[in-house]
């Protein structure tokens, strides 16, 4: 139970105060929690006879506060806490909430807070419902909406497509989608009945449904000592459904046929799936919500033996003291099936520990030569980023390999050159090019040498393969009274973790 909730931004500065329970100073109840806050970072905080419970998500903080000697859930707010963020950010179409979201869409963020709390507790966090009964337009930049599609999932190749069938096929609701008196009564009873997740009367010119399989995987390793710290492979089973009436869907995957008590053990399941079927059938049967929905996520531990997808095969640091220059080498080799291929795949190798360690000159343009792709060097963020792209899957017939060579300061020429300076007559040369020595110079003029850039980042994304071995095996859809013709589309995925690096 909630006394009132708060969105507070990066500097802990109230942007949205809600009241609940006639709380008198809400801004006074903010400052104390950026007070507390600020000596601690556990998630349940108590100062001053009131009970802070608070999740941070991007750069917001969202603080629900309990004041008095209630009892109350904790896990039941934190987890009403994640919902609502969830909820947010379908409302605003956005992968990422800031400040200025926040700023722009308060009254969509107040309606929300009202429709999904009754005097303190939690009711309803459904997006495909309560969408229906706040119809408030997003105040969005157009840039924004461009920046936010570039950062959701990549699923682009159907996005259009999908938007497409939403224009045309949009549910009709008993012919009554304009009557809204109509349409909060029929929510009413959808939220009440047993299957609350999808009201009933929806209609689609074409039935279909989506089926995503995406897994990306977790993989941290320490290059020097070869010892794995990490590797997990999370997954969820991501749907779209526009399908008529009241269908039941019956969906089966091998992991259920072999390994149905490690799986069911790993997985948690939409609300959607009746828990029965599971333990009495090796498939998973439910009533699928209108639109997006998570139908499965699972988390599977992977053998200490298992190669990852993109193998780091080989990095060296050369020195060479004579010609006064450092060779970087960088050679990877790809782990997974070989009729498959990457979409993308970018390689990112720190330089900061390595500029601290040599003298680099950077009046002197550096070389780069790779088997695939193209490198660039990041000033900014002291990284060599080698885009490869599309690379054939294999389990070690090829190896891609990047060249790096840097000058190193050769302190007896740069003598040299201010003597003949000195002594000439002539101005100096002029030279061409950026001066990257500078440039440098202006970024780290303030920056102190970090241990976490020692990290050899691997983002790739793999289609139509799962590094699990999960597999649909069939997907049947009924509607009882309807009887129409559906058409499923399944699809796999494998990712990169946020995680999923090389320690050098």
């Amino acid at each position: 139970m909630s006394s009132g909730i708060f969105i507070l931004d990066e500097l802990l500065n109230p942007l949205i105060l809600k009241n609940f329970k006639g709380l008198s100073d809400l801004p006074t109840l903010a400052d104390i929690f950026k007070a507390a806050q600020q000596k601690t970072d556990r998630p349940i905080i108590q100062a001053k006879g009131v009970v802070f419970t608070y999740i941070r998500r991007d750069t917001l903080y969202f603080v629900s506060i309990t004041v008095g000697n209630l009892r109350f859930n904790v896990m039941s707010v934190l987890v009403y806490l994640d919902q609502f963020v969830i909820l947010l950010k379908k409302y605003l179409r956005t992968s990422t909430l800031d400040k200025t979201y926040v700023v722009d869409n308060f009254n969509i963020i107040y309606e929300l807070l009202d429709e999904s709390l009754d005097f303190g507790i939690p009711q309803l966090t459904d997006y495909n419902i309560i969408q229906d009964s706040i119809k408030i337009e997003v105040n969005l930049p157009s840039e924004k909406y461009r920046a936010a599609d570039e950062q959701l999932d990549s699923d682009s190749d159907i996005e259009e497509i999908e938007k497409e069938i939403k224009k045309k096929t949009q549910p009709d609701y008993h012919g009554f989608q304009d009557d809204e008196q109509y349409i909060n009564s029929f929510i009413l009873r959808a939220t009440t009945q047993a299957i609350s997740w999808r009201p009933k009367g929806i209609y689609y010119a074409k039935n279909e449904f989506f089926v995503d399989v995406i897994e990306s995987l977790e993989y941290v390793m320490d290059f020097n000592t070869s010892k794995i710290r990490k590797n997990f492979v999370h997954g969820r089973i991501k749907c779209r459904s526009f399908l008529s009436g009241m269908p039941k869907l019956k969906i089966c995957i091998n992991k259920m046929l072999r390994e149905k008590k490690t799986f069911l053990e790993s997985a948690k399941f939409h609300q959607c799936v009746s828990l029965e079927s599971l333990k009495s059938s090796e498939a998973i049967n439910f009533v699928p919500p209108d639109g997006e929905f998570d139908l499965c996520q699972y988390t599977f531990k992977r053998h200490i033996n298992d190669s990852p997808s993109i193998k780091l095969c080989d990095y060296k640091v050369n020195k060479r003291e004579r010609k006064h220059k450092l060779h970087i080498t960088v050679t990877i080799e790809p782990h997974f099936k070989a009729q498959d291929s990457t979409s993308t795949l970018d390689i990112q190798v720190p330089l900061r520990k390595i500029f601290k360690e040599y003298q680099i000159d950077l009046t002197k343009s550096p070389r780069f030569k790779c088997d695939a792709g193209e490198v660039m060097f990041n000033l900014s963020d002291d990284h060599l980023l080698w885009q490869i792209g599309s690379i054939k899957g294999g389990h070690g017939e090829q190896k891609l390999s990047m060249h790096v060579e840097f000058h190193l300061f050769d302190e007896e020429e740069h003598k040299k050159k201010i003597i003949e300076l000195e002594t000439s007559m002539d101005p100096p040369p002029l030279r061409e090019g950026p001066h990257l020595e500078e440039l440098y110079a202006q970024i780290h003029e303030t920056e102190a040498f970090s241990k976490t850039h020692d990290l050899i980042n691997i983002k790739f994304e793999i289609p139509y393969y799962t590094c699990s071995g999960l597999k649909v095996e069939f997907l049947k859809i009924e509607e009882d009274q309807l009887k129409y013709q559906s058409f499923p589309w399944v699809r796999y995925k494998t990712i990169n973790d946020d995680e999923y690096a090389y320690q050098i």
